[in-house]
């Protein structure tokens, strides 16, 4: 995955023809007069930055979203407090920088500033000590991930709905309630963790497989979550699996489920209106790449977790070509939670108890998953 993401990187910085709406064209770390640490990046346009706090080790990370790095940006070196620093591209379209903190307490606010004569957009971020004799940590420091102002977006996506009844249990019980409960149950395990999530559908409707997708473009998802239940003539058929996009099916009953679910076949997403036709097409593929790493990644962590929980499949990631997997520029994952035409897991799957184990290994997932992506 590694050299996939630093050809891609490569390309964007030297394909004269490619043009992302906004470039970082210098940056600046300097000391200030209060002991504190200002962080300067020159932009050509004005930029949407997110900036949040990771822990252990504690970093600040600010993402500047359709923005790359100039070709002639010169490195910077630490600078007062500031313990490391550095840059990366972890998509297609958002430039990344992280600074390195010490363990102390510090304060935190940015702004961007518009041009004025003879300069360009300045994106400014101060960074100063806690003064323990006026406000308390609690109040003024950089807050944890649990309640940073601007959080990873999880879209939880249950299947089926109003005239689509999905797989019927064994007791009579429909796929379509299971899966919303679970989305339900799962988005409050998220929120906890300080996540925000969207819910392609609350009640029971009924939603194509095109607007799913197009409901996660929208609401700008950092990662996509299909949730479902199997169905098999074989009431022996159990365990949990979850799939990622292939276009070529791990096995013939991936294929075969592939092929129930899908309704319609739609590449959905990207908006390449800034772009040559040509580099649309190389980007569009680096993209997909990126994301079908990005998402295999994600499905191994949830098995790890799930395995100390739950009863798997054999080979539990699998393969195939589901259509609400196919947005090329979103980590995308399809749950089976287990099969509702197996007795035991059809109990099973109907108790709040055991649904509460499949999201908390979900969210765990979460956990490691944007951990390793920020690493």
């Amino acid at each position: 995955m590694h050299w996939i993401k630093r050809a891609f990187v490569l390309f964007l910085l030297l394909w004269s023809g490619v043009s992302l709406a906004q470039t970082i064209d210098a940056m600046r770390l300097s000391e200030t007069p209060s002991s504190g640490v200002r962080f300067v990046a020159d932009l050509d346009d004005k930029a949407d930055v997110k900036v949040f706090r990771l822990e252990n080790p504690s970093r600040l990370v600010m993402d500047f979203s359709r923005t790359r790095f100039g070709q002639k940006i010169a490195p910077l070196s630490p600078t007062g407090f500031i313990k490391g620093f550095r840059t990366g591209q972890p998509n297609a379209q958002t430039a990344r920088i992280v600074l390195d903190l010490p363990a102390f307490e510090l304060t935190e606010k940015h702004f961007l500033l518009s041009p004025q004569t003879g300069k360009n957009w300045r994106f400014v971020l101060d960074i100063d000590k806690v003064k323990k004799n006026k406000t308390s940590p609690k109040e003024t420091a950089i807050p944890s991930k649990k309640s940073i102002p601007t959080k990873k977006i999880i879209v939880l996506d249950p299947g089926h709905g109003g005239q689509d009844p999905g797989a019927i249990s064994i007791s009579g019980k429909y796929e379509k309630d299971l899966t919303l409960k679970m989305a339900k149950e799962t988005k409050v395990l998220l929120e906890k963790q300080g996540y925000k999530v969207v819910l392609t559908r609350d009640k029971d409707f009924y939603i194509p497989l095109r607007g799913r997708i197009k409901k996660a473009h929208e609401a700008n998802a950092d990662l996509f979550i299909s949730i479902h239940a199997d169905s098999a003539k074989n009431k022996t058929a159990q365990g949990l699996s979850i799939y990622t996009i292939s276009e070529t099916a791990s096995d013939k009953e991936a294929a075969a489920l592939a092929e129930r679910e899908n309704k319609a076949d739609i590449l959905f997403g990207m908006d390449l209106t800034d772009y040559q036709p040509e580099v649309g097409n190389i980007l569009i593929d680096f993209a997909k790449k990126y994301a079908m790493d990005q998402s295999s990644i994600y499905a191994d962590f949830v098995v790890d977790e799930m395995k100390k929980e739950v009863n798997l499949r054999e080979k539990a990631h699998r393969f195939a070509g589901f259509v609400v997997l196919k947005s090329p520029n979103i980590p995308s994952v399809l749950l089976e939670m287990g099969y509702l035409s197996n007795p035991k897991e059809d109990k099973l799957m109907q108790r709040a108890d055991y649904r509460k184990k499949l999201g908390m290994a979900l969210t765990k997932a979460v956990n490691a998953y944007f951990k390793k992506l920020a690493d």
